[in-house]
């Protein structure tokens, strides 16, 4: 990769075509800085003489001879030759034998497959190589490079894989390879859990990562070769996890590179503006650059301050970024290009800002020091902009080991430390890697919280804030005093009322700026509100507030469940019921919970416990359900039946076992042909019918019960009660009446009450032929505009 992002001519091919970018100063000979191609190219063999050269040539292309038939094509042998020039400039020719064999491994073991563009798939594998080339990353990175698709897109066991190449390669190559065809619920819970994976492995080795990102940046490269839905799911998710990743790991490289394809492909309209406004702009802004760079270099020759100036574009959607915070259209941004001075250690660092800000009057607000507080993804550097020329012009200043470390991030530092550097701790460094891992399921959060968190937390910019005891914390940009409440601790969020920043009182929403110093206020009593989760920024405070109502609804649904209990047992004890257990009730709440259109038996209890139900209506359903669980058989079940008898007799209620007797229907319930109902032997009036489920049935001495049933039609009319509440208005009772005739029903008479100003309640008694014709008048009457509810008295 280059060190400009914007560059002139051709941009990488991404096989649907090119793309124009803006003019780089080393092409257009300003800043020309050709050391590390000089190196690259030293090694090409057909550039140079000697023999060691012509040998390691041979070697080359030794390896291309033993490729199939199908990955023998010229796109291949050029992304192998040109792995092979850059991964010479710092491997040894054992170490290069053993890149071929892998390379040689992989083309074979992808030998049938084809990109969708119709290049061998080797093809992708050597480019991820290649980019992790430029970074000087190890061996085994490389290797895993070439094989990373392997254990997901072909037959190859991982026992062979580990046999040829070892367990190091084998680890990083499983970090990569996806979870495959699992039963996930949706995209994104797959996608969270791909993502979680590697996270985990990256915990453990970090190259894992390193991979994955080359991997995304070349198929970010040959994105054009899919459909258009494709590329945007694709874009979109390399723009909300991928690009931000590889700003959290500082490799601004691959960061640049991801911004700006997937800046393409999601706004393919403003991407195109912005490219054309930029490098119509550049000239202008090259003369300002290069005045700037004459004047600095000129000054500290003088000085005596040994450096390397260059200039530096912005790419295109930093530039779309300035324009969206700033407010700014493509013509009002005069900074889309920058001076960047190196030098050889932090002192020097500071000397030049001080003779940067003796040439030019700097902008107030516009100075950030990263070198004495750097950024978690450990990058350093001063940044200062200026006017110079009539307009501002930002510098940055940083040694050449921060410039490494800020192109290649925690690549550098990694490969630093795997050569034996100890002056800084990569896992102290990786911290917000496991911080990542607190978001997984075994801490109850379901894959779409997983993302979110990802995104709005791990992935996010930064600002970084105090305690009054002046411990730094570091939390997302935009994050409220209820964000820093939680940081602290959990119980300091649940119990905030209050806060302070910087010794003034503000209120809970205040967002957060650098270096502010913030004081939670507390109270035993205090406890969150669920508008918080409308104010909290991070995605962990909101996961924080959610599992204190989770655990308050659950404690209170804990209260209900008792509250409920007690209430019903209360009930069925003034029935006669014994309640020793209540499992012995248990099939019996069930089914009462069901035909309430309740899940089961804890949310019927909850119901009463919260009122929503009231005990004395579920006991008497209760109680009936239980004598139908106690006496299946002799008792209860038998009542239910239709009786054979039914269809011979003359009277319409039949009494079992008995002719003759003196039969009443029960002014209680008013049953009609069609209820189930159950006789009840009386002392002086013979026997009385009542509807199986009226309450006086359900407090009645169970040898007294008879079986009865209803016997041939005879076409009498029944009477039937029913209570009605409507809102009030003229005309209501016409309107009622007029429904029930229409239905065919006779009424005897109708009561009605008002209740306050707007409501009326009618008692209603009727007669009807059977409970189909009630349940019709009923359905007419909940029609009639105002009817609230109709219910059989």
């Amino acid at each position: 990769m280059t060190d400009e992002r914007l560059r002139s001519g051709e941009e990488r091919d991404l096989e649907s075509g090119t793309a124009e970018s803006v003019p780089s100063f080393a092409e257009k000979g300003l800043f020309s800085d050709n050391e590390a191609m000089k190196a690259i190219l030293s090694c090409v063999p057909e550039l140079s003489g000697n023999d060691e050269h012509r040998e390691m040539a041979l070697l080359r292309d030794s390896f291309l001879e033993q490729l199939p038939e199908q990955c023998r094509t010229e796109s291949v042998r050029t992304a192998w030759r040109e792995l092979w020039a850059k991964a010479l400039t710092f491997f040894s020719s054992s170490q290069m034998h053993r890149l071929g064999k892998a390379f040689v491994f992989a083309a074979r073991a992808h030998a049938d497959q084809k990109r969708i563009a119709g290049d061998p798939y080797v093809l992708h594998t050597l480019s991820t190589a290649s980019i992790l080339a430029e970074m000087q990353l190890d061996l085994a990175t490389l290797t895993a490079a070439l094989l990373h698709d392997v254990l997901e897109d072909t037959p190859t066991p991982p026992e062979e894989l580990g046999a040829a190449f070892g367990e190091d390669v084998l680890t990083l190559v499983g970090g990569v390879t996806k979870l495959g065809k699992l039963p996930f619920m949706s995209v994104e819970g797959y996608q969270a859990e791909n993502l979680r994976k590697m996270f985990i492995v990256m915990a453990r080795d970090i190259r894992v990562v390193l991979i994955k990102l080359a991997d995304r940046l070349h198929n970010m490269r040959t994105l054009g070769a899919l459909r258009r839905d494709k590329q945007e799911r694709i874009a979109r998710e390399t723009l909300e996890i991928f690009a931000p990743l590889a700003h959290r790991l500082g490799i601004y490289q691959i960061k640049r590179d991801l911004e700006d394809l997937s800046f393409r492909y999601l706004q393919p309209e403003v991407y195109t503006e912005i490219r054309r406004k930029a490098k119509r702009k550049l000239p202008e802004m090259e003369g300002i650059i290069q005045k700037g760079i004459e004047a600095l270099e000129s000054r500290l020759a003088r000085e005596g301050i040994p450096c390397k100036i260059k200039g530096r574009a912005k790419h295109y959607y930093s530039i779309y970024e300035k324009m969206q915070r700033k407010k700014l259209s493509m013509d009002e941004l005069y900074d889309i290009l920058a001076i960047r001075v190196l030098v050889e250690d932090v002192s020097t660092c500071y000397a030049v800002l001080g003779i940067v800000h003796s040439l030019w009057v700097p902008i107030p607000g516009q100075f950030d020091d990263y070198i004495a507080t750097p950024k978690s993804n450990m990058y350093q550097s001063l940044h200062t902009t200026v006017m110079a020329f009539g307009a501002p012009m930002e510098v940055q200043i940083r040694t050449h080991d921060m410039n490494r470390l800020a192109e290649y991030g925690i690549a550098a530092h990694w490969l630093y430390k795997s050569k034996g550097g100890t002056a800084d701790s990569l896992d102290t460094r990786l911290m917000w890697v496991r911080q990542a891992l607190e978001g997984g399921p075994e801490e109850g959060h379901d894959p779409e919280e997983f993302l979110e968190l990802l995104k709005s937390d791990v992935l996010a910019s930064e600002v970084y804030v105090f305690t009054p005891q002046g411990k730094p914390l570091v939390l997302p940009n935009g994050a409220t005093t209820i964000d820093f409440a939680y940081a602290v601790h959990t119980e300091v969020g649940n119990h905030c009322v209050g806060a302070m920043i910087n010794s003034r009182i503000v209120p809970l929403n205040t967002q957060l700026n650098n270096g502010d110093i913030v004081k939670i206020i507390t109270s035993p009593q205090g406890s969150p509100s669920r508008d918080w989760l409308k104010i909290a920024r991070s995605s962990k405070t909101r996961s924080k507030i959610r599992n204190f109502f989770r655990q308050a609804e659950k404690t209170d649904r804990e209260e209900k469940l008792a509250r409920g209990w007690e209430g019903l047992e209360r009930e069925l004890r003034k029935r006669g019921i014994a309640v020793e257990n209540q499992e012995d009730f248990s099939p019996a709440l069930n089914k009462v919970a069901r035909d309430l259109g309740l899940a089961g038996k804890e949310d019927l209890l909850v119901s009463i416990g919260a009122g929503s139900s009231g005990p004395s209506t579920v006991a008497q359903k209760l109680a009936l359900a239980y004598l139908q669980q106690r006496h299946p058989a002799d008792d209860i079940s038998k009542l239910v039946k239709e009786h054979t008898a039914a269809q011979k007799s003359d009277s319409d209620i039949v009494v079992e076992g008995a002719g003759g007797v003196w039969v009443v229907l029960a002014n209680c319930c008013d049953p009609v042909p069609g209820d189930a109902i159950v006789g009840y032997s009386t002392r002086t009036r013979g026997i009385t019918v009542h509807r199986l489920d009226c309450p006086n049935i359900l407090n009645a001495q169970m040898g007294r019960v008879v079986q009865v049933s209803w016997g041939r039609p005879s076409g009498k009319l029944y009477t039937a009660r029913l209570r009605a509440e409507a809102l009030d208005r003229s005309n209501l009772i016409r309107d009622a009446a007029q429904a029930i005739g229409q239905e065919g029903g006779s009424i005897y008479g109708i009561k009605a009450t008002t209740v306050g100003n707007s409501l009326m309640r009618m008692k209603i008694e009727l007669k009807v032929k059977d409970v189909e014709h009630l349940y019709s008048i009923i359905a007419k009457l909940n029609g009639i505009k105002g009817m609230l509810e109709v219910t059989r008295g």
